[in-house]
């Protein structure tokens, strides 16, 4: 494997998103009123989760990926043994990550190693989900903001209160939006692919304008909730992940995809 070929893929299956889920922790944490060193190893547990998952539904060819990705679909099928090995090895890590925060907090029941698993459940659903316009957005963004407080709850040892409601809505609109503001610049192939999605029906101009509404909401939640460090941390998020993006658009023009 080249180095150029580790660089796009870093970027084109977006392992970069590791990166932004301890972002997203450390907001939750501040909202919450939770000192960061709480956390601790927690902040490790999203992104191994995160890049498992990422990796993992990547490496699971589509039909609509060759026509949306074409040079990701060679690279994957290439190199399928090397990121077969990788993810097994995040899984690993995230579940005895999982085990030793539960041994260290006796304030969590062995429940919680049962409630880790419920991303991995919806990962073995998402190709039934994907022949959902929407829904599968919103399994997404829901299954994001799960694990965001998932962390912060099982690493500090936070109640399960109220106060959870609204940091779990916040990410709940910023990653669903995100998720079909992605699906915009794939709407023409998956189109092609007899998947149907919210983007594709909305448009671009339009499909902009409302995930840029619904990521506005949810910096605004955090804004009038938990103040304006938490929000304003929460732009820089999105300004991270954009300029991500742009890495990854200019990695895609090199390629000719």
């Amino acid at each position: 494997m080249t180095l150029r070929d580790i660089r796009y893929l870093f970027l084109k299956l977006n392992i970069w998103l590791v990166f932004s889920a301890i972002l997203m922790v450390v907001v939750t944490a501040l909202a919450l009123s939770l000192p960061l060193e709480a956390v601790g190893l927690g902040f490790l547990l999203p992104s191994l989760l995160i890049y498992f998952v990422y990796v993992e539904e990547r490496r699971a060819v589509g039909p609509e990926d060759p026509l949306n990705h074409p040079h990701r679909t060679v690279l994957v099928r290439r190199y399928q043994r090397q990121l077969l090995i990788t993810d097994r090895l995040a899984l690993l890590g995230y579940e005895t990550l999982l085990v030793w925060l539960v041994a260290q907090n006796p304030s969590t029941g062995l429940w919680y190693i049962a409630g880790g698993q419920l991303p991995l459940v919806v990962l073995g659903l998402y190709n039934h989900l994907k022949r959902h316009p929407t829904f599968d957005s919103l399994a997404v963004g829901a299954t994001w903001s799960y694990v965001i407080l998932f962390t912060v709850v099982i690493s500090t040892g936070q109640r399960l209160s109220q106060a959870l409601v609204f940091p779990f809505l916040a990410w709940l609109l910023i990653t669903g939006a995100g998720v079909e503001s992605r699906n915009i610049k794939d709407r023409f192939g998956d189109s092609k692919a007899n998947k149907n999605t919210l983007a594709g029906y909305l448009g671009w101009k339009l499909g902009t304008i409302v995930f840029t509404a619904l990521k506005s909401i949810g910096v605004l939640i955090f804004y009038v909730t938990s103040g304006l460090v938490p929000a304003t941390l929460t732009v820089g998020i999105l300004g991270l992940l954009r300029a991500f993006r742009t890495l990854t658009d200019r990695e895609a023009t090199r390629v000719n995809e």
